[in-house]
């Protein structure tokens, strides 16, 4: 008997030594924390957990706050970050991560059998009338893959804030782009507006003072067509402008929460000096892009899954226990048992090729998202590029040459009207630009640095 209780004393101290020698559990706070600071490296608002119906009312509030008194650019990103739904269910999904590496660092239980045994044939009568047995039985494989399995549930972990980082990140982008993009919408509708009110304020003057000569008549239908054109572009501008709002406060998350929110006009009017390098881009979106990071991550876990099939292959169920049985009214007997898997058949064949093709779909993967970066780095550099040789064109060119069109006779309304129009064409250009230029941010993993903001 003291025999087997020294050679199983082990299997309890070897559960704890596995359990303890692995690195602590992050708590939720910590977890979410985690993520939080991958996003503050990028974005200067800061992304809460609501949680609680008190973090809800206590989000609710700074909303209201932030709307109350018309809405710019960097409290847009911050709106977002505390009414969009899909941002909460990014950190609620952290804990289902969190959930399995607590899985993983929890040994498993041991198991206790009980048995009672009657005595029967005919030499019953030399036997007792009942003995009972009993014992525990300790799962071995479970607390030797632990490491194994909680280094996978780590990097499981790293992917899901990553990923929370990324869409967190990529909703900054979003809304920055739709803010600009409501912004010169808004600009464009007023020009629009007054392009309007200009010309039918010149074809009233002239219908006033035409009379029934031919010559006047065509010039009054040629101003009526020009008025009937500018009322067409005001209703296609305005249908833009309600568009761009409908499209950002599905991004803030606060479209049905409050109709009369404004905002205050932040697009840049004027480009920044330079453009960044491609290459450079490129090469940095490699390291820093956090849903690469994720793709790096399950890469990583999938390897760690596959080696640990392997080295558990031959050996998949090993459960080693103590029993005692005892006669009632005789003697008790007490000694080890092992129960393991004979693989005579089942080499876990199919769990190694699944393995297989799960790593090497996540190879691919990851390929796949590095090249697809590298395309949309190099498709938005071209846009953005494009962009800017436009609004140069314009200024150096297109611009001149109307006024130049415009000759000596121009009228104070016509001159009116060919700024308005310049003012749109230009506000049009520059928008362009400038969601080029926040996708090429977002694409190089570098929001904070690239977007050309201050």
């Amino acid at each position: 008997m003291q025999r087997y209780r020294r050679t199983l004393c082990w299997l309890p101290a070897l559960g704890m030594l596995l359990a303890a020698g692995g690195c602590s559990i992050p708590t939720a706070e910590e977890n979410a924390a985690a993520a939080t600071q991958l996003v503050a490296t990028q974005v200067d608002a800061a992304l809460p957990w609501r949680r609680d119906p008190q973090a809800d009312a206590a989000a609710n509030q700074q909303i209201d706050a932030l709307l109350a008194d018309g809405l710019r650019l960097p409290e847009a990103v911050q709106v977002a970050f505390l009414a969009a739904p899909d941002l909460q269910v990014a950190m609620e999904q952290l804990e289902i991560s969190r959930a399995a590496f607590v899985a993983a660092t929890t040994p498993p239980n041991p198991l206790a059998v009980v048995g009672v045994r009657e005595a029967g044939g005919n030499l019953a009568a030399f036997y007792p009338d009942k003995s009972i047995s009993f014992g525990v039985l300790q799962n071995v494989i479970g607390l030797l893959n632990m490491p194994d399995r909680r280094a996978i549930a780590r990097r499981d972990l790293a992917r899901a804030r990553f990923e929370a980082a990324h869409r967190a990140v990529t909703r900054a982008a979003e809304v920055t782009q739709a803010f600009i993009e409501y912004d010169a919408a808004q600009q464009i509708l007023q020009r629009r507006e007054g392009m309007r009110n200009l010309a039918r304020a010149a074809y009233e003057q002239r219908r006033a003072a035409a009379t029934d000569d031919e010559s006047q008549q065509s010039l009054l239908g040629q101003q009526r067509g020009a008025m009937v054109e500018e009322d067409a572009a005001l209703i296609r501008a305005n249908l833009d402008a309600r568009k761009a709002r409908h499209r950002l406060g599905e991004l803030l998350g606060i479209i049905g929460r409050q109709e009369g929110w404004q905002i205050v006009s932040g697009m840049p009017q004027a480009m920044p000096e330079d453009d960044p390098a491609t290459t450079a881009l490129e090469q940095a979106a490699m390291r820093e892009r956090y849903d690469l990071q994720a793709a790096v991550a399950t890469v990583e876990a999938r390897l760690r899954v596959l080696s640990t099939q392997r080295r558990f292959r031959w050996l998949n169920q090993l459960e080693i226990g103590l029993f005692r049985e005892k006669a009632i009214g005789g003697t008790a007997f007490t000694g080890p048992n092992a129960v393991f898997e004979l693989p005579l058949f089942d080499q876990r064949q199919a769990t190694l090729l699944a393995a297989d093709a799960e790593l090497a779909t996540a190879m691919r993967r990851l390929e796949s998202q590095q090249v697809a970066a590298r395309s949309q780095i190099r498709q938005l550099a071209d846009e953005m590029a494009t962009a800017r040789a436009l609004v140069r064109h314009f200024e150096a060119e297109v611009q001149p040459h109307r006024q130049a069109s415009a000759g000596a006779g121009e009228s104070q309304g016509q001159r009116e009207f060919r700024s308005l129009l310049d003012e749109a064409d230009r506000i049009g250009l520059v928008r362009e630009y400038w969601k080029a230029r926040f996708g090429l941010a977002l694409a190089s993993g570098d929001w904070r640095t690239q977007s050309g903001l201050r």
